[in-house]
């Protein structure tokens, strides 16, 4: 079972991050590289959704639900050529004011496929990196 997880504190308040997650939701390619084209085919509110993304690599649909008490996103796979599975993506503050994003991605390769080579540990990274990147700068 792939699965890959990468943290970083950020210098920017929770809210600002979480901005960022939900935008994520209906823009995903402003924060995931590769993405070349995003069809929303089912909306349910702010926080819930299934979208039709289009990458480098593979078409996916996701089933796709937020909490913003917890501040967390559900990134999960419906339909995927070679995995099952989710990621999720958290906002937490520490117990000093910190401001933490993790990105815990969980998949499950389907019977009878053979993906192709990915490095989804440092996809995850850089994930993770590239929205810190944009929480900061927007401080």
């Amino acid at each position: 079972m792939p699965e890959a997880q990468h943290s970083e504190v950020i210098d920017a308040t929770p809210d600002v991050v979480w901005e960022l997650l939900v935008d994520k939701m209906e823009n995903p390619s402003k924060y995931v590289p590769g993405v070349q084209e995003c069809r929303i085919l089912r909306k349910d509110g702010p926080y819930s959704m299934r979208r039709r993304m289009k990458t480098t690599e593979f078409e996916v649909e996701e089933e796709i639900t937020a909490d913003p008490e917890r501040r967390s996103v559900d990134f999960v796979l419906v339909d995927h050529p070679f995995y099952t599975g989710k990621v999720n993506n958290i906002v937490t503050l520490g117990p000093n004011e910190e401001t933490t994003l993790a990105f815990h991605l969980q998949w499950i390769e389907k019977d009878g496929v053979h993906p192709p080579t990915l490095d989804l540990q440092e996809a995850v990274r850089k994930a993770v990196m590239h929205t810190k990147e944009l929480a900061e700068g927007k401080q």
